[in-house]
């Protein structure tokens, strides 16, 4: 799910306003006052029917009437839906591509939101907002702080394991109707079928009644009177039984009391003993605090020596790497002197080309002059020729000769302009010698105050072995000494209660006298009936008997008078049966066919209540262990540690296991305790519902800057979740988030 929009009008401090909200995490952040939880409780209003006041109280001040309206995509369908509610009874959903409402009031919305959330029909979407999506501000840890009992009963509503429980609760009482039903059915049968059957023996019968209940009624008489001395026996035996219970546990705690004033005389001599290896002790600890500050000193100089060293030896390779630089830079400087000379050999070698082909270029002109083999200018014919030879072949000739020289300086020009590149690139090394020397000059500064620092570190230190091995020293003596002090502290508090146990002490002796006297005044009382003791004194086994003979006498008497009040109504009754003979005979088939009908339907719902019943803690079993696992991954994502796991137990307590040691979730840091119960409550989206989505509302309220940073992270590394919200008036959480929004 992703909601992407969300408009107010006249809600809280907005007048109007509308906010655009992207996937990922995203940080609501501005002055307090300017409206930020307003947004959250816009989104809980609107589509958890969650607000903390009266609508009256949402409305911005002034205005008489407020609305919101919330746009989100739906993972059911992957479509858009707008949900809009007022302050008065407006309330529905349109689907923007139809142009259409789809639900209407408060129950068709809610049915609406409960498909597309992808939840279980019924579920109480305020109590999912306030425990898992949207926790109120300050709140956030504040249940798994709790004891069982609210844990139990806030966890159970939003498991809707409650659910199950009242309804097998509720079928409790159709059960009882149906049995109370079935059973007087049962007994009118029975007691028609008796009547039937004894049908002609009525009269008969109602002949001896009249004998039965006068011998009844003197067997009665017999058996109370024996149930009567029985009882004034087992009191009086029950209050001797009291008694020596009374002066056995008196004795009991009497030699307890002075098994401890024997203890506490023991620890007197115990101080005593103790406290020369106390004064030890302190003694022991004064040298111990003395030596291990000297320790700590000579390791703090050693670590310094060990930099300083690791310094010289990174400024040796600067050092041999500079001086291999600069004798690279000055044997390449000795090139650099021969430069002038040969930039003027370039120069000259550029006249004598340029010279040579301008005369080049003259001759091949005047050679388109020559004509005949005469000269251009006399017209005569040249007397420079040999035999044989034509103008036109002498000048071809001298072509020949200044190509030749042309070519012949062209070569040296270029072999001396590698030269010239190479006495250049010397002349740049040149340059670098200087600095290159300035350089090696520092190292050997440096190296030398180096060197001369760590020096008197190592003399600092030279003491470290004897110091560390004094200290070994001292920390066997003092264990050896086995922690006298403390010792003290204990002995002294064990004398702190002497007085008390020597007036615990006067008190069971007063009361043992006490109690000696009720006896005997009871085992007087019991004299004359001397088989109830033995040996004049109290006997458990005589007791129990006693006391079974009390409840034979006495249930007997108690059947007896039942029997009597039973056969005196038969006897009134026995007249008037034998007319309604006839009509028991017509009900009789009625009444086994509704009996019929009656078992069937108690069968029915007793196994209903039954499912229900057992229903109940086995989904409360399968969500707390299949969202204690997700918690699980969750709170190691967001710590960063895999070697810690978090379990939320069958009482919806939070544990965490710390390399095999159990901590409770009271025991945790304030960082520990948001992280852990960050977890859990992501995990119970991500069990109970299709929502990807929770806000958090100032989490940082009362936290100092680090603790700030240190949640900000936490909730940074949250992932499968397609939209977070952090509102915070600080910008402790822009550097963590997707997204930011001012309000």
């Amino acid at each position: 799910m992703h909601i992407s929009r969300i408009e107010l009008e006249n809600i809280k401090s907005h007048a109007s306003a509308a906010f655009d909200l992207e996937r990922g995490t995203t940080a609501i952040t501005g002055p307090n006052g300017a409206g930020k939880t307003s947004l959250i409780e816009a989104i809980a209003w609107v589509m958890f029917d969650h607000l903390d006041y009266k609508k009256d109280e949402f409305v911005r001040r002034g205005e008489k009437k407020g609305w919101a309206r919330v746009t989100f995509r739906s993972n059911l369908d992957d479509r858009d839906y707008i949900i809009y509610r007022d302050t008065g009874a407006g309330y529905h959903v349109t689907d923007p591509k139809l142009d259409k409402r789809i639900a209407e009031k408060k129950e068709e919305v809610t049915r609406f939101l409960w498909t597309h959330l992808g939840l279980e029909p019924g579920t109480d979407l305020k109590s999912l907002f306030r425990q898992a999506i949207g926790v109120p501000q300050g709140t956030f840890t504040a249940i798994f702080l709790e004891g069982a009992t609210e844990r139990k009963s806030t966890f159970d509503r939003l498991l809707k394991v409650e659910e199950y429980r009242q309804a097998a609760e509720k079928l409790r009482e159709t059960v009882r109707y149906l049995d109370a039903q079935t059973a007087d059915i049962r007994e009118k049968i029975a007691r028609g079928e008796g009547e039937l059957a004894r049908s002609e023996q009525v009269a008969a019968e109602f002949e001896t009644v009249g004998k039965e209940i006068e011998q009844i009624e003197k067997a009665a008489s017999t058996a109370k009177h024996s149930a009567d001395a029985l009882k004034n026996i087992v009191t009086s035996l029950d209050v001797l039984a009291e008694v020596e219970r009374s002066i056995s546990s008196s004795n009991t705690e009497q030699k307890r009391l002075l098994d401890e004033l024997e203890k506490i005389a023991s620890a007197h001599k115990e101080i005593a003993d103790l406290k020369p290896k106390a004064t030890e002790q302190e003694k022991i600890d004064a040298e111990i605090h003395d030596v291990r500050s000297k320790v700590a000193v000579a390791r703090d100089r050693a670590s310094q020596a060990a930099a300083l060293e690791t310094r010289v030896v990174r400024l040796r390779e600067s050092y041999k790497a500079n001086a291999e630089e600069l004798r690279d830079a000055q044997s390449k400087s000795e090139l650099a002197a021969v430069l002038p000379q040969l930039e003027t050999t370039e120069r000259s070698l550029v006249e004598k080309i340029a010279t040579a082909r301008a005369e080049l270029d003259r001759d091949r002109r005047f050679q388109a002059e020559v004509k005949n083999g005469l000269c251009p200018i006399l017209s005569e014919k040249c007397l420079n020729l040999k035999d044989g030879q034509t103008l036109e072949s002498f000048i071809s000739s001298q072509f020949d000769e200044l190509q030749s020289v042309i070519d012949a300086s062209e070569k040296e020009r270029t072999s001396l302009s590698s030269e010239i590149a190479k006495a250049k690139g010397a002349q740049r090394s040149a340059l670098r010698v200087e600095a290159l020397k300035k350089r090696e000059d520092e190292l050997k500064t440096e190296g030398t105050h180096l060197n001369a620092e760590k020096a008197e570190l190592e003399k600092q230190i030279g003491e470290l072995p004897e110091l560390e091995a004094k200290l070994a020293y001292l920390e066997k003596r003092i264990a050896d000494l086995g922690d006298p002090r403390t010792k003290i502290k204990l002995l002294e508090r064990e004398i702190a209660r002497e007085n008390e146990v020597r007036r615990a002490a006067g008190e069971v002796e007063k009361n043992l006298e006490r109690l000696t006297a009720e006896r005997a005044e009871t085992l007087e009382n019991l004299e004359d009936h001397a088989d109830s003791l033995s040996d004049g004194s109290y006997d458990s086994d005589i007791h129990l008997a006693k006391r079974n003979e009390f409840s034979t006498a006495e249930k007997r008497h108690a059947e007896l008078t039942a029997t009597l009040a039973a056969t005196t109504r038969r006897r009134d009754q026995l007249a008037k049966e034998i007319e309604h003979f006839e009509k028991v005979r017509e009900s009789i088939g009625g009444g086994l066919r509704e009996k019929e009908r009656l078992e069937e339907v108690s069968a029915a719902t007793a196994f209903i209540r039954d499912t229900l019943k057992e229903a109940a803690p086995r989904v409360a079993r399968n969500y707390i262990h299949h969202i204690s696992i997700e918690a699980n991954q969750l709170f190691r994502e967001i710590t960063g540690n895999g070697e810690r796991s978090l379990k939320w137990t069958e009482d919806y307590a939070i544990m965490i296991d710390d390399t095999g040691f159990e901590r409770p979730f009271v025991s945790l840091s304030g960082g520990e305790q948001m992280a852990a119960a960050l977890s859990v409550r992501l995990a119970l989206l991500k069990q109970l519902t299709d929502i990807r989505i929770a806000f958090f509302d100032e989490p940082t309220t009362n936290m100092d800057a680090e603790r700030r940073e240190n949640l900000a992270i936490e909730i940074s590394r949250i992932t499968h979740f397609d939209q977070l919200f952090v509102v915070s008036h600080d910008e402790t959480f822009d550097n963590y988030v997707d997204n930011v929004l001012v309000v």
